[in-house]
């Protein structure tokens, strides 16, 4: 019987507990990042967790004064260059990760998986990786990180309990390497979850961007195109700091 909960903190912060395992994505737990800015109530402090997955070295993902104010000493799995970047620029010891390890942190097994997205800090700066994350225990719950849609989501999709997707972004529109709500309910069709969460909408907010005054209609036009592209799996919208169980066993 599965056992945990997934918490959508808000952006591409997730909270994912499988069998006691507290798992922490791409914290941005701030008010703002430069000019963007948090536009859903900020997650209350103190967060406790087991470990946290980051995939990929943008601002929005890689926050290094949220990073700062998490427990130094918990496990963090990133790629190679962000490793690299959280061990110089924080008290945390990052393990550098690529796309087929896997790593063991508390009861359940953290596999790393492929994502099509740009990978530098800086628009002209070197590429750092970027990953996205299966946690596998008595429940299978993917972590896309940023990423377009790839062929390789098939191979993840045998008993995939919850599949949490990208859907939008903090601007007005998305480019190359991200998915919008059709494509990522196109996703949703290779990988076949039993239930998907659109993730990275909702929370932080540029300037001028039209869908401030509704940040939740990405997720209501995801779940539209979920039931078209992939009716067998069922949609679960989350607000940002709402938490949900994870699903039953089928019967």
């Amino acid at each position: 019987m599965a056992s945990g909960s997934v918490t959508y903190v808000g952006h591409a912060t997730t909270l994912i507990e499988v069998d006691g395992t507290r798992l922490l994505t791409d914290p941005v737990l701030r008010g703002r990042i430069g000019h963007i800015r948090r536009i859903a109530p900020a997650p209350a402090p103190g967060l406790s967790v087991d470990g946290i997955l980051v995939s990929h070295a943008h601002h929005d993902h890689l926050d290094l004064p949220s990073l700062r104010g998490l427990t130094p000493g918990v496990a963090v799995l990133a790629p190679p260059g962000v490793a690299r970047l959280i061990a110089r620029r924080t008290a945390h010891r990052a393990t550098a990760v690529k796309a087929g390890d896997r790593v063991t942190v508390g009861g359940v097994e953290v596999v790393v998986t492929e994502a099509v997205h740009d990978d530098r800090r800086m628009p002209l700066g070197r590429g750092l990786g970027a990953v996205g994350y299966l946690v596998t225990g008595s429940a299978r719950v993917y972590f896309a990180g940023d990423t377009d849609v790839f062929d390789g989501m098939r191979d993840l999709s045998p008993a995939l309990d919850v599949a949490l997707l990208p859907i939008w972004g903090w601007g007005p529109r998305v480019g190359t390497g991200h998915m919008d709500p059709e494509r990522a309910a196109l996703a949703a069709a290779l990988l076949a979850p039993r239930m998907a969460v659109p993730i990275h909408w909702g929370t932080l907010a540029g300037p001028r961007v039209w869908w401030r005054d509704d940040p939740a209609m990405p997720a209501r036009e995801f779940e539209r195109l979920v039931a078209i592209h992939a009716p067998h799996t069922t949609v679960r919208v989350l607000a940002p700091g709402a938490a949900m169980a994870m699903p039953p066993a089928a019967a």
